[in-house]
């Protein structure tokens, strides 16, 4: 793709990141259960997409193939808000978002398994990087009984967020924007809902400012966010796009500082510099490995 291509879904990437990096803030503003807010965000967002879906006629039929891939991609975003926003109970804003970005490498991995990805050496040292990084911001927190849960959380909302970008991928190849988003958000809210009322989690009565928090997560994070992120996914490649999500615990790291005076430990300070730097590496092994695929694929062609 030239440069002039690439301009357009790279600024709508830049915004999407500074609209992801308040999903934190907003949920720690939110007063309410986790399952609750994840719900809300989705279904708020679905209420959105969902009318101009249906106006604009693009929830029609397309291929068996393709529409599993949507209902896997909205089970797995469910399941992705579910655990990430649980963390936030259990650790700080700068832990849980550093873990959770490290989408890329679960990218990798998954990717590996399903034999869509082939890492070369500097790959796997990249994802032992974000290995290492995430034992030095949980090591603390298991040997003194502290927000390991919240942790362990945020790592499982990672890889959650890695399959759901294998499969939005997948289900964009034929599903255009508007109609994936629809049928994801649509899918992840109904399995929310399910959730919530299947556990008793209070979902209403909220006071003003926690409605008002809801309403920001879902119009910036998620429309904005996250729906710019999935339009940026129809151009750019699942490996760059979770790369280019490394800005987000940055910028959450420092909205929670400024907001909520949390503290950024040494540890979660040197974890969160050496799985930066894995996931630069890893985003230029995965780079690497889709151009080479690409050029073979145009050799075969021709």
């Amino acid at each position: 793709m030239r440069t002039a291509g690439r301009a357009r879904p790279l600024a709508v990437l830049a915004i999407a990141v500074l609209g992801m990096s308040h999903g934190a803030i907003f949920a720690r503003l939110a007063e309410a259960e986790a399952l609750a807010i994840a719900a809300w965000r989705l279904a708020l967002a679905t209420l959105v997409v969902l009318p101009l879906a249906l106006a604009f006629g693009r929830l029609r039929a397309h291929s068996r193939r393709a529409e599993l891939a949507a209902v896997l991609a909205g089970m797995l975003l469910a399941l992705h808000f579910a655990a990430w926003i649980a963390s936030l109970d259990h650790t700080t804003v700068a832990q849980s978002v550093v873990l959770v970005t490290t989408a890329p490498i679960w990218v990798a991995v998954l990717g590996r398994l399903l034999g869509l990805v082939r890492l070369a050496p500097a790959g796997w040292f990249a994802i032992g990087l974000c290995l290492a990084g995430s034992a030095v911001i949980a090591g603390p927190d298991l040997l003194t009984g502290g927000s390991w849960r919240g942790n362990a959380l945020a790592l499982a909302g990672a890889v959650a967020v890695a399959a759901y970008l294998l499969a939005a991928r997948e289900a964009q190849r034929e599903i255009d924007f508007l109609g994936f988003v629809a049928r994801a958000y649509g899918i992840g809210a109904l399995a929310l809902v399910a959730a919530v009322l299947a556990t008793g989690t209070p979902a209403s009565g909220f006071a003003a400012p926690t409605w008002l928090a809801l309403i920001a997560l879902a119009l910036v994070s998620q429309l904005v966010g996250h729906g710019g992120a999935n339009w940026a996914l129809r151009h750019l490649s699942p490996a760059f796009v979770s790369v280019a999500l490394i800005g987000e615990p940055v910028l959450a790291a420092v909205a929670a500082w400024w907001l909520f005076a949390e503290p950024v430990t040494a540890s979660t300070a040197a974890g969160g510099v050496l799985i930066l730097a894995g996931l630069l590496l890893a985003g230029r092994a995965l780079l690497a490995d889709e151009r080479t695929r690409e050029d073979a694929a145009r050799r075969g062609a021709s």
